[in-house]
């Protein structure tokens, strides 16, 4: 059993009551799943939504979602630089899931398939971390599936996306039903084009490594190259040699495998780079 706390309403006291063993929550769409299935026993829940914070700060290179900012609330806005942002948020379960799920509670989840923790791959995300009030790079930050690089008393304070400028891009996610879905594989691309050649591209996959997955030494090779049907190809094949999938109840790590490089095809199709006529 668990008792709550009454909200928490300062950034020095969710640091305090962390410290104490204490699990902070905002929409808790994660958290109390995980303690239905018993893999999460908290002593205390600490309700973060009265601390006051911006939704988001839109300044300079830099979009920054603060810690009870929701996927819905981000949908009712434009932000310039984030391409396929309401593209993938609007793909994130139910609208009653995007009224309480948070952009920052995606990233501390730490899950693979995670929507949102993909797109912040793309775009160089950093996560705020108190009380230090540090800036740490989210490829670093997050460990593995549900782990991530935070102490006791620490908690993230925020999330900032990195703008591109001139990218177009895409997101698709694959799973066994439409709705509510939890990938089997996930892609997302920014392409920066000028009519066939590449003038520089991010890629990253959800749902096939320990965590999402973008390899630059990859990105940077193709910068020069002209978008051909061999050329997709080729990219695709380096794609499945690359990704290290696991075999679960949603799929074997052969299917993962093999989906990979067909979602990089699909993707240069949807974008208007490829035929198939």
């Amino acid at each position: 059993p668990f008792k709550f706390t009454k909200s928490s309403t300062s950034v020095e006291d969710l640091v305090n009551l962390k410290g104490e063993g204490a699990v902070p929550f905002s929409g808790g769409t994660d958290l109390f799943v995980k303690m239905r299935l018993g893999k999460l026993s908290p002593k205390i829940l600490v309700d973060t939504k009265k601390v006051d914070l911006p939704k988001w700060e839109d300044v300079d290179e830099y979009v920054t979602f603060y810690m009870n900012t929701t996927y819905s609330d981000v949908l009712e806005a434009d932000f310039e630089g984030l391409p396929i942002l309401k593209r993938v948020l609007s793909q994130v379960g139910s609208p009653q899931i995007r009224n309480r799920g948070t952009l920052v509670g995606n990233i501390v989840n730490a899950s693979p398939a995670g929507d949102f923790l993909l797109l912040s791959y793309l775009h160089d995300a950093q996560v705020l971390i108190a009380p230090e009030m540090k800036w740490v790079d989210v490829a670093s930050f997050v460990e593995g599936p549900g782990k991530v690089k935070l102490q006791e008393d620490e908690i993230v304070l925020a999330v900032r996306l990195r703008k591109v400028k001139g990218h177009v891009g895409y997101y698709e996610k694959v799973g066994k039903r439409n709705s509510l879905v939890i990938a089997v594989a996930s892609i997302g691309i920014l392409l920066e084009i000028e009519g066939d050649e590449i003038l520089s591209m991010r890629m990253a996959f959800g749902s096939l490594g320990p965590t999402v997955l973008r390899w630059k030494d990859l990105e940077e090779s193709v910068v020069g190259q002209k978008v051909s049907r061999s050329f997709v190809f080729e990219l695709a094949n380096e794609v499945e040699k690359r990704v290290s999938p696991i075999s679960d109840v949603r799929a074997s790590a052969q299917y993962r495998k093999k989906l990979s490089g067909n979602l990089v095809i699909k993707a240069f199709h949807e974008l208007g780079l490829l035929s198939f006529s």
